[in-house]
């Protein structure tokens, strides 16, 4: 474990990794934001599996890694995810109703 590092900055999904979990964050303007409720809550709610992001590394490692092979990987999982991915499209959907 790195200097300074404590058990949770090396965990993912229950896993003590042995090293700093990078979390990707989308960048966005806060006008962007504040114009579109729904996209912000979206963006809030995705978390992907850190076993699903080293899976894509691999196949990205392994030569798939052209953009007809990222956007094959990404729709197949969101396939395997479906459910997932219906329960943050609704949820960011409800801000649409929300009071601003």
């Amino acid at each position: 474990m790195g200097k300074g590092m404590t058990p949770k900055d090396t965990t993912a999904d229950g896993k003590n990794l042995g090293f700093a979990v990078d979390k990707a964050r989308f960048v966005v303007s806060r006008q962007f934001l504040s114009a579109n409720p729904v996209a912000k809550r979206w963006f809030e709610q995705i978390q992907v599996p850190f076993e699903d992001i080293i899976t894509e590394e691999k196949l990205v490692h392994e030569g798939k890694n052209d953009s007809k092979d990222i956007r094959r990987h990404a729709e197949e999982w969101v396939k395997n995810h479906q459910a997932l991915v219906d329960g943050w499209l609704e949820e960011a959907r409800i801000a649409r109703k929300a009071p601003k």
